[in-house]
């Protein structure tokens, strides 16, 4: 007769476990294995600092204006489709 108030005794450490935050350990640690990855990448991490003050020399402003136009211009007309079932076969 009386398996409410045990029923509710059950209940209340269940609901207030629905309250507490379980993802404060994860987002103490967020981004931090993409920091690691990028220091790992960065073959030499000091050279933006020790390179502020170079000029680039040896690229002509008329070669640097044919390359971006030729960048451009690979973007006009699609690549040509890819045979989807030769894949793997033929060749050597």
């Amino acid at each position: 007769m009386n398996k409410l108030p045990r029923l509710l005794v059950c209940m209340v450490p269940v609901l207030l476990t629905a309250c507490a935050s379980s993802t404060s350990r994860l987002d103490s640690r967020f981004g931090e294995s993409v920091a690691v990855l990028q220091a790992q990448q960065t073959a030499d991490p000091a050279a933006p600092l020790r390179n502020r003050d170079r000029i680039v020399t040896g690229f002509e402003a008329r070669t640097a204006s044919a390359v971006v136009d030729r960048y451009y211009k690979s973007f006009e007309k699609p690549p040509r489709p890819v045979n989807v079932i030769n894949i793997g076969f033929g060749g050597r």
